[in-house]
C-alpha cells in the first residue's frame, strides 16, 4: 500500500512542477525568433532611378536600414536618391487562386515574412479589380477581416454594370509573388502603370503603392503653388492634406486636396490618368524611372485608371466619374475686392467709391467678418456697420455683386437664433459628452453635421431668413477657426 505524501513532499512536487515549466518557457522564448528575424532582403542591381524609399523622410544609417528594416543599402553621391531602399521581396503575395466576377475579380492576399516598418501590419488584404467601362478601370485593396473607413461620396457609388470584355481599352495582368498589377493599352501593348516596382504596404496607419509609368510627362496633384504645369520627377513629394495658408512657392499644402494625376504617354496624345478616393492625410513622390509612390494614414487603397485618346478625354473620364464642377456666375469671372477690417461702413464706402471713380472694372465687393456683431454668423453689427443693407441695395443699383463672409461654428448660447434653431433639430456633431464644443471666432462654438440632412435644411433655412435682412449675391464659406 502506497503510503501517502507529506505536505512539504507535495509542496516540492509542485515547486518542481513550476520551475520546469519556466525552463520549458525560457527555452522556447530563446529559440523564438522576432517577426523578419530570418528575412534576407533581395537587392540586385536596383537602377538608381528605380529606388523606393525604404525611409522616407527620415536620415538613418547602414545599421539601422540593414539590421532593424532588412532594406537594401548603397550610398550614391546625390542625397535625394534614396540610399536605404526596399528589395525586390518585400510586400504580399496572392494566398489562393484568382476569382473571376461578373465585374473583374478578386484575390486575397497575404503580407510577405518580413520586418514591420510601423507595427500593426495587415496581414490578409484583398484585392478588387473591376473593369467599370472600356476605359475606366477601378482597384482595390482592403482588409480582409476588418471594415475600414472608406470615402462616401455623393457621385462615386457601388458599381453594378459589366463593361464588354471584348472592348476593353485595357487589360489587367496580376503579379502573383510579390503582387503586383501591370494596366496595360490594348491597341499599342504598352505597359501604363506596373505596381511591381515597389512593395505593397498595409498597415494600420500606414499605406503605400508605387507605380511605374511609360513617360515623365506627369501633370496634376495638389493642391499646391506648382511653377510649371509638368511635374518635376527628380525625386520631389507633395503633401496633400488641406490647411488653410497663404500660396507661395514651395512644396507647402493648401485648402484642396486633389489625388488625381494625369499621364501623357507619348507625341501622339495618349493618355491616362490615375485617381485614389483617400481623404486620409497623404504624400506623393514623384521618381525619374519614372514613378509614383502614394502615402497614406488611412483608409484603404481606393484607384481608379482612366484611359483617353487626348488629354480631354482622360479628364471627362475623370469628371464622369467624381461629377462636374460648379458652373460659376458670369459676374464672379470679373474683378472682385476683399479685404479684411475697412474701417466699418463708412471706409468700406470709401474703397468703393473710390475704386468706381478711378473707372477701374469692378463687379464684386466683399465684407470679411468685421461686418457681424461680436463675429457670430446670420447677424450684422448694427453700429460699426449700421446702414449695410441699404449699402447692398445701392451697391446692386450701381451694378455691382456683394459677397459675404460664413463661418459654421456657431456660438453655443441659447440666446443666439440660428444656435437655437439647431439644436432643435438636432444638427450639431456629436462628442462623447453631449455637442463637440471648441473655440472659434465668436466664443465657444458648436459645429454643424453636414452628413445629417436635417443640417442641410437648417443651413439653407439659416441663409433664406438672413438675405431677408441682407441681399447678398454669394457667399464666402471658410473653415471655423480655432483661436
Amino acid at each position: 500500500m502506497a503510503r501517502k505524501l507529506s505536505a512539504l513532499e507535495i509542496l516540492l512536487i509542485i515547486f518542481i512542477i513550476i520551475v520546469l515549466a519556466v525552463d520549458i518557457l525560457l527555452l522556447m522564448l530563446l529559440l523564438e525568433k522576432p517577426s523578419g528575424a530570418s528575412f534576407v532582403p533581395e537587392c540586385p542591381e536596383i537602377p538608381e532611378s528605380e529606388r523606393i524609399d525604404c525611409a522616407p523622410g527620415q536620415e538613418v544609417t547602414e545599421d539601422v536600414c540593414r539590421q532593424k528594416y532588412k532594406c537594401c543599402w548603397k550610398p550614391v553621391p546625390d542625397t535625394a536618391i534614396p540610399w536605404c531602399f526596399f528589395p525586390r521581396n518585400w510586400g504580399y503575395e496572392i494566398s489562393n487562386r484568382i476569382e473571376n466576377t461578373s465585374t473583374g475579380c478578386t484575390a486575397r492576399l497575404r503580407r510577405l515574412p518580413s520586418p514591420s516598418l510601423f507595427g500593426y501590419d495587415v496581414i490578409d488584404t484583398l484585392f478588387t479589380a473591376e473593369h467599370q467601362t472600356s476605359n475606366r478601370f477601378h482597384f482595390k485593396i482592403t482588409d480582409f477581416n476588418n471594415m475600414r473607413y472608406e470615402v462616401p461620396h455623393e457621385n462615386v457609388k457601388l458599381f453594378d454594370g459589366n463593361a464588354d470584355a471584348s472592348n476593353l481599352s485595357y487589360h489587367l495582368e496580376v503579379i502573383h509573388k510579390p503582387f503586383g498589377i501591370k494596366i496595360m493599352r490594348t491597341s499599342n501593348k504598352r505597359v501604363l502603370l506596373d505596381t511591381s516596382i515597389g512593395p505593397l504596404q498595409f498597415a494600420q496607419q500606414y499605406l503605400q503603392l508605387s507605380m511605374r509609368l511609360p513617360s515623365a510627362n506627369v501633370y496634376g496633384l495638389g493642391e499646391h503653388v506648382h511653377q510649371q504645369y509638368r511635374h518635376n520627377m527628380t525625386w520631389e513629394t507633395w503633401p496633400i492634406f488641406t490647411r488653410d495658408a497663404t500660396p507661395t512657392e514651395g512644396m507647402i499644402n493648401l485648402y484642396g486636396a486633389h489625388t488625381f494625376f494625369l499621364c501623357l504617354e507619348d507625341t501622339s496624345g495618349f493618355s491616362f490618368g490615375v485617381f485614389l478616393m483617400n481623404s486620409n492625410a497623404m504624400e506623393v513622390t514623384l521618381q525619374p524611372a519614372p514613378a509614383v509612390t502614394y502615402r497614406t494614414i488611412g483608409g484603404i487603397l481606393d484607384f481608379y485608371v482612366f484611359l483617353g485618346n487626348t488629354p480631354e478625354q482622360v479628364v471627362q473620364e475623370y469628371l464622369e466619374l467624381v461629377g462636374r464642377p460648379f458652373l460659376p456666375p458670369y459676374w464672379s469671372l470679373g474683378f472682385q475686392l476683399s479685404r479684411r477690417n475697412y474701417g466699418g461702413i463708412d471706409g468700406l464706402k470709401n474703397v468703393v467709391n473710390r475704386t468706381r471713380e478711378a473707372e477701374i472694372p469692378y463687379d464684386v465687393q466683399y465684407s470679411d467678418i468685421d461686418y457681424m456683431d461680436e463675429k457670430k454668423g446670420f447677424t450684422i453689427d448694427g453700429v460699426a456697420f449700421h446702414g449695410l443693407s441699404d449699402f447692398a441695395k445701392e451697391l446692386h443699383q450701381n451694378g455691382l455683386k456683394y459677397v459675404i463672409i460664413m463661418n459654421p461654428g456657431i456660438l453655443n448660447n441659447s440666446d443666439y437664433q440660428p444656435y437655437v434653431n439647431g439644436s432643435r433639430k438636432g444638427v450639431w456633431i456629436l462628442g462623447n459628452k453631449g455637442f463637440a464644443v471648441g473655440q472659434a471666432y465668436p466664443g465657444w462654438t458648436v459645429f454643424p453635421d453636414f452628413t445629417n440632412s436635417d443640417c442641410t435644411e437648417w443651413w439653407k433655412e439659416q441663409f433664406s431668413e438672413f438675405y431677408k435682412t441682407l441681399e447678398f449675391d454669394g457667399v464666402w464659406i471658410v473653415s471655423c477657426y480655432f483661436r
